[in-house]
C-alpha cells in the first residue's frame, strides 16, 4: 500500500521534476535484444544463436546451462535453458546456482587482493610471514614462496589427487588443518615428490589447486576472519550477491543448485561404446559438432549419434550427488549466471560495480600483468588471457564432476560472458561462448525500463513515458506490459522498476 501512494505522490509533483533531480539508478534484469545490420553468414540473431545452443546442448547431452552477457559494464542479456534436475523435473531459472569449479579461484584471489590494497602484505613477500606453519620446497628449503607465485601457479606446490578427496556435502575438514597437513613434513596428506614440483618456486608453470587453497587460507589468517564470512561481507554483499556460497550447508534450498551430471562412456570405436559428446581428442570418432555437421563421425552415425540415435540418449546421464572437497577456495562456489556478472562486471569497469568499488583500478592492472613471461605468456595474478576465434579474452574457466564453466573478457570491445553447466564438456562450451561473442559483438541491447537509452532507468525515463501519454503516442520501449498502449499501467510497472 505504501509503494502506491509513493507512486501517486510521485505522479502528482512529476511535471515539476527536472533533469538535474538526484535518483538512486537501479537497473532490472530483463532484457529485449535490438538488432544492427550483421552478415547473416557470421553472425546469430537471438532465434538462431538459440537454436544452436538448444542443438548443441541436445547433441552434447548438457542438461542445463545459464549465461549472461555483460556490455559496455551492463548485464544487458540473460538466458536459462534446460534442466537443474532431470528426474525432478526442475528447470534451471535465473535462481539456479552452479558450481563454478576453477573461476572460484577469482574470487578467492580477489580477496586476497582486497587485504594487498589495504597494505597487510607486498605481494612478492614469503608467505611463511603470514602463516602458522611454514611452507618450503623440499628440494630448494631456503627458496622463499611469495603471494605473487601462488597467484601465477608457479610456487612449486602441485595437486596430489589421492590426498585430495571429494565428500557427499562439505568437507568435515578445517581449511587450515587441512592445508598444514599437506604442505608440511610429517603431515598426513604430505609427500615430498606428489605434492612439490622438481622446479625451484618461480621457475615452473604447475596449474595448483592447493595454491589456490592456500591463498583462500592467507585470507583467514591476514584478515583474522573465516575466508567464507570474508567474501560474505566484502564481496559478495557489496556486489548484492544473494545466492553465492561457499558452502552446502549455506543454501537453505538445494532444489535451487544444480544437480552434477556426467555422460556414461570411455574409449572405443563407436559413437555407441563413447558415448555423443564424450570429449575424447584421441579418438577420431569423438561426435564433435564438426563431425555431426558433416555427418562423418561414424559410419553407424544416425543410427547411434543422429537425433534419435542411442548414444543420444539422456539416459546416458548420471546424476551425482552434490559434493564438496577440503581445499575449497579452490572451486566450490556456487552462484548464478547473474551473480557471476556482477562480480566480472567490476574487472570491466576499473574496479566498480553499480557504483560499488570492489578493487582499486591499480589492482586491476596489476592482475592483468603477466609476471613471468618467460614462464607463462599467457598467466596474469589467477586470471588468464587465451586466443579463442580471432579474439584475446580475459578471465578463467571451470570443470569437474558434473561441471563446465566460462566467464571471460573481451576488453578490445567490452564484452564479457559467463556461461554454467551442470556437464563437465569443454568443447562444446567453447563453441556455445564463440557464437555467444559473436551475438553480443553485433548486437544492441536495450534494458527493460529504460525509454530514453541512456543506459540507466531513472525519472526520465518516467518522465518521457508521461509526455507520451500526454501526446497520444506510443513507443514500444514505454510499453512495458505489452498491452498495446502506453499509460498509467506502465507508469506503475516502471516505478517498481526503479523502487525494486
Amino acid at each position: 500500500m505504501n509503494k502506491y501512494l509513493i507512486i501517486l505522490l510521485f505522479l502528482n509533483n512529476l511535471l515539476s521534476v527536472t533533469p538535474d533531480s538526484h535518483v538512486i539508478n537501479r537497473i532490472r534484469y530483463d532484457f529485449n535484444s535490438r538488432e544492427n545490420y550483421r552478415d547473416l553468414n557470421s553472425y546469430r540473431d537471438e532465434n538462431e544463436l538459440l537454436e544452436f545452443i538448444e542443438s548443441t546442448m541436445e547433441t552434447h547431452l548438457i542438461p542445463g546451462l545459464s549465461i549472461s552477457i555483460v556490455k559496455n559494464n551492463d548485464i544487458v542479456w540473460e538466458k536459462q535453458l534446460g534442466y537443474a534436475n532431470i528426474m525432478n523435473n526442475v528447470l534451471v531459472d535465473e535462481n539456479t546456482m552452479f558450481i563454478l569449479s576453477s573461476i572460484s579461484k577469482t574470487i578467492t584471489a580477489t580477496a586476497l587482493l582486497q587485504l594487498f590494497e589495504d597494505g597487510l602484505f607486498d605481494i612478492d613477500d614469503d608467505i611463511d610471514n603470514y602463516l602458522p606453519f611454514d611452507v618450503n620446497h623440499p628440494d630448494y628449503p631456503l627458496a622463499p614462496i611469495t603471494f605473487k607465485m601462488l597467484l601465477t601457479h608457479v610456487s612449486g606446490i602441485k595437486d596430489n589427487w589421492s590426498v585430495m578427496s571429494y565428500y557427499d556435502g562439505d568437507s568435515e575438514l578445517e581449511l587450515g588443518y587441512y592445508l598444514e597437513e599437506y604442505l608440511s613434513p610429517g603431515g598426513e596428506f604430505y609427500g615430498s615428490n606428489s605434492n612439490f614440483t622438481n622446479s625451484m618456486p618461480g621457475t615452473n608453470y604447475s596449474y595448483s589447486n592447493i595454491g589456490a587453497a592456500l591463498i583462500g587460507y592467507l585470507v583467514e589468517k591476514i584478515s583474522n576472519q573465516s575466508f567464507n564470512e570474508y567474501c560474505n561481507e566484502n564481496i559478495f554483499e557489496p556486489l548484492e550477491m544473494d545466492n553465492a556460497f561457499w558452502f552446502l550447508s549455506e543454501i537453505n534450498n538445494l532444489n535451487q543448485v544444480a544437480s552434477p551430471y556426467q555422460v556414461a562412456g570411455g574409449a572405443g570405436d563407436s559413437c555407441y561404446i563413447i558415448g555423443c559428446g564424450i570429449y575424447d581428442e584421441s579418438n577420431p570418432c569423438f561426435c564433435d559438432f564438426a563431425c555431426i555437421d558433416y555427418e562423418d563421425c561414424c559410419l553407424d552415425y544416425e543410427e547411434v549419434c543422429g537425433e534419435d540415435g542411442t548414444g543420444s540418449s539422456p539416459g546416458n546421464l548420471i546424476e551425482y550427488e552434490h559434493y564438496g572437497y577440503s581445499d575449497y577456495p579452490s572451486g566450490q562456489l556456487r552462484t548464478t549466471s547473474n551473480n557471476l556478472a556482477k562480480f566480472m562486471s567490476i574487472y570491466m569497469n576499473d574496479g566498480i560495480y553499480n557504483d560499488v568499488r570492489i578493487l582499486e583500478s591499480e589492482t586491476i592492472e596489476l592482475i592483468k600483468i603477466i609476471h613471468y613471461p618467460l614462464v607463462n605468456s599467457m598467466q596474469g595474478l589467477m586470471w588468464y588471457y587465451k586466443n579463442q576465434n580471432g579474439r584475446t579474452l580475459f578471465g578463467h574457466n571451470g570443470g569437474d564432476i558434473g561441471s563446465s564453466t566460462d566467464m571471460f573478457i573481451s576488453f578490445s570491445d567490452n564484452l564479457g560472458v559467463v556461461l554454467l553447466t551442470n556437464s563437465n564438456n569443454h568443447n562444446a562450451m567453447i563453441e556455445i561462448e564463440s557464437a555467444v561473442f559473436n551475438f553480443a559483438e553485433e548486437n544492441d541491447f536495450t534494458i527493460t525500463g529504460d525509454v530514453n537509452n541512456d543506459g540507466i532507468i531513472n525519472v526520465l525515463d518516467i518522465v518521457q513515458t508521461v509526455s507520451l501519454i500526454l501526446a497520444s503516442e506510443y513507443e514500444e520501449s514505454s510499453d512495458l506490459n505489452e498491452d498495446g498502449i502506453v499509460n498509467i499501467l506502465d507508469i506503475v510497472q516502471l516505478v517498481n522498476i526503479i523502487l525494486s
